[in-house]
């Protein structure tokens, strides 16, 4: 028997381990809440799934002496000691581009709903900090809207590669800080050539233009917090939208009545993405499981084409498949589209829950777990006139992740 402990917010987790159990492996689940294990639990674990909240130290791995595997259904790995992880035997994985089309959703619903709230576009190109999946996802919802986006990642830059997906990518540093949108997507690194711990600190902050809009959903110490608060405190004028913070839990509340937008580390947290994250770490499980010490234990060997796909999975939760039909005669503006993006997830929702909540560490992980059943852009379709047959409309359509209905 292979003891299995998981982070209980995993969606679909129980259903896939029972499809284990049910084809003869011996599998046995246990789930915690909030961000850490008991010390009781990790004392039985010898496979642990986890999420970003929960940080897995030297000091974890000493109250779980027979965990030899642990994924995360995340694409940050800072959260896991990797070198203790290695040091003690223990394989460890992550789900990278798990969750990146939810991410690009959320850059592309934050810019929908600040461009609506001024009634104007963006008018300068828009840069991506971060060329990796998230990046390439929130790059192309913003092609798709109709800016110009040009990419910043020095260590792609070094490795040769200039653009990916029309999108160039460089390593100049003033091209970013003149942008009229700025948004981050790179992991937290603190030391090395391209560290990215507060990557974006006073110096840069005060050389944004007037207006412009600085969204991070990577991770908090990114975007040093010191320097947005010296930038509402000269009354800079800025629109930062906050997924994420540099003290996680606690939100920094001073910043709240100055910023634009603030959501709860959310940004990834589509319905799809999540069960994808789940699914992919079943799978990776699975086809360790055979060359592992626990081979034994696990009974019955089960191929990972047995598991259920994630369309399958995904009709728990119908809302979030539903699709959304517009019907368009003629080639829509920048409105339309920036409304279109709202009809199926609207930031201001969120933005507005975390407001209405106490601004506590406890608050802020309830709203994370009792987090809504959301879409993704995908379930968007379009029909209409004949610039549905233009060469630009689809590939702009295709960037939004939207879908020709079949009528067109």
């Amino acid at each position: 028997m292979i003891n299995l402990l998981a982070d209980a917010s995993m969606p679909a987790l129980a259903q896939l381990v029972r499809t284990c159990q049910q084809a003869g492996m011996a599998l046995q689940l246990e789930t915690f809440s909030g961000r850490q294990p008991d010390a009781s639990q990790l004392a039985r674990a010898q496979v642990l799934l986890i999420r970003s909240i929960t940080q897995v130290t030297k000091e974890l791995l000493d109250q779980a002496p027979h965990v030899c595997w642990i994924g995360t259904a995340t694409i940050g790995t800072e959260h896991v000691d990797a070198a203790a992880c290695e040091a003690r035997g223990i394989a460890f994985v992550s789900t990278p581009g798990v969750n990146a089309q939810a991410v690009g959703d959320y850059v592309a619903s934050a810019v929908a709903a600040l461009t609506l709230a001024q009634d104007a576009p963006l008018t300068g190109p828009v840069a991506i900090i971060g060329g990796g999946h998230t990046g390439q996802a929130a790059g192309a919802r913003l092609q798709g809207l109709g800016y110009q986006v040009h990419c910043y990642d020095p260590p792609l830059v070094a490795q040769g590669i200039n653009q990916r997906d029309g999108m160039p990518i460089h390593a100049n540093w003033q091209q970013v800080l003149a942008s009229a949108a700025i948004s981050c997507h790179v992991p937290l690194t603190r030391s090395g050539p391209f560290a990215t711990y507060h990557l974006l600190d006073d110096a840069s902050i005060a050389q944004l233009p007037a207006n412009c809009m600085l969204i991070n959903a990577s991770r908090g110490p990114v975007v040093a917090e010191s320097a947005l608060r010296a930038a509402a405190n000269r009354q800079q004028p800025l629109r930062v939208v906050l997924d994420v913070w540099e003290h996680e839990p606690q939100i920094a509340t001073d910043l709240l009545p100055w910023l634009s937008l603030a959501t709860m580390h959310i940004a990834g947290h589509s319905m799809a993405g999540k069960v994808a994250g789940t699914l992919q770490l079943l799978q990776q499980l699975l086809s360790w499981l055979p060359s592992s010490e626990l081979a034994q234990a696990s009974g019955t060997a089960m191929p990972v084409q047995e598991l259920p796909d994630l369309t399958d999975l995904l009709q728990a939760w119908p809302k979030s498949v539903q699709p959304q039909l517009w019907q368009a005669n003629k080639a829509p503006d920048w409105r339309t589209l920036a409304s279109w993006v709202l009809a199926i997830y609207d930031i201001r929702q969120d933005d507005l829950a975390l407001r209405q909540q106490p601004a506590t560490p406890a608050a802020f992980d309830q709203l994370r777990r009792g987090y809504a059943h959301r879409s993704e852009l995908s379930v968007g379709q379009v029909q209409g006139g004949s610039w549905l047959a233009t060469e630009e409309w689809r590939k702009r359509l295709k960037q939004l992740t939207f879908q020709l209905n079949k009528g067109c």
